[in-house]
């Protein structure tokens, strides 16, 4: 080849690849949108003061309302390329003692050897409850006297919690994030979740789940900054007996959530850095 067009082609290749990288930073950073929002108690400095107390309802309740976060431990981006199913954070059963059906096991142990390689999510299919709180994306309450809508930014999926005394409905067919039913209990919502599908993941690691999946959360908003779910799992198709963890959210202040479009993940190697 012509050194001459051979330079001319290398800078060629290096100012496209320099604009590729600015519309990226570009992209990237105009993704969260900064909203200072009036109802947000602040510092003397003007921050987001996140130990303030818990905003209440009209009616006293406490408001779970707001955008949420499960804080990232480091060990990578779970659901990623190049990121390992047992990588910190990817897991929700640290410390908790599962007792698995010999099948259950089995499948749990294939997946954790395999990466956690096969999950729905891997074909745009939605997230079990669990799961879909532990990815990196935020997610947003929003509360009314009888129903909590869930809007996860991953997916754009929506998730109802009805607070109106019903009952879940006969002849319902199974779905992803199941039939949620709650109540007050002082100052927590207990939250009963049926009916789901038969291929959920409770999460990256794996944990399995079938139809007879029974989920009751605790959810609980400590101060203004800070939300805790617990959840106990039952399911006895999967495990020998119920099994219960906690998680711990926190509120991104003063912003709004992105739409986020499926497509199997295309985009996910180059914002990682793959």
């Amino acid at each position: 080849m012509d050194p001459a067009k051979a330079t001319k082609r290398w800078r060629g290749s290096i100012a496209v690849g320099m604009a590729v990288l600015f519309l990226m930073a570009e992209s990237i950073s105009a993704q969260w949108l900064s909203i200072p929002l009036s109802g947000t108690p602040r510092t003397p400095d003007g921050r987001p003061d996140l130990t303030a107390p818990a905003p209440r309802t009209p009616d006293g309740r406490p408001d779970l309302s707001g955008i949420w976060q499960r804080p990232r431990r480091g060990g990578g981006i779970p659901g990623t390329p190049g990121t390992a199913a047992n990588a910190p954070n990817n897991g929700i059963a640290e410390g908790v003692e599962v007792l698995f059906q010999p099948w259950a096991e089995a499948l749990y142990k294939a997946r954790a050897e395999n990466n956690g390689k096969g999950t729905p999510s891997e074909r745009c299919l939605p997230h079990g409850i669990t799961k879909a709180v532990s990815v990196p994306e935020p997610f947003k309450i929003f509360q009314t006297p009888g129903l909590v809508v869930i809007l996860h930014e991953e997916f754009n999926h929506h998730r109802q919690i009805f607070l109106d005394g019903r009952r879940v409905p006969e002849n319902r067919k199974p779905t992803w994030l199941g039939y949620s039913l709650g109540k007050w209990e002082g100052d927590s919502l207990v939250v009963d979740t049926v009916g789901f599908v038969d291929e959920t993941w409770l999460d990256f690691r794996g944990h399995p789940a079938t139809d007879a999946l029974h989920i009751v959360e605790r959810v609980r908003r400590r101060d203004f900054g800070h939300l805790e779910i617990q959840f106990t799992i039952d399911d006895s198709k999967a495990y020998v007996k119920p099994w219960t963890v906690t998680m711990t959210f926190d509120l991104l202040a003063d912003t709004e959530l992105i739409e986020h479009i499926c497509e199997n993940e295309k985009d996910a190697i180059h914002l990682v850095g793959k």
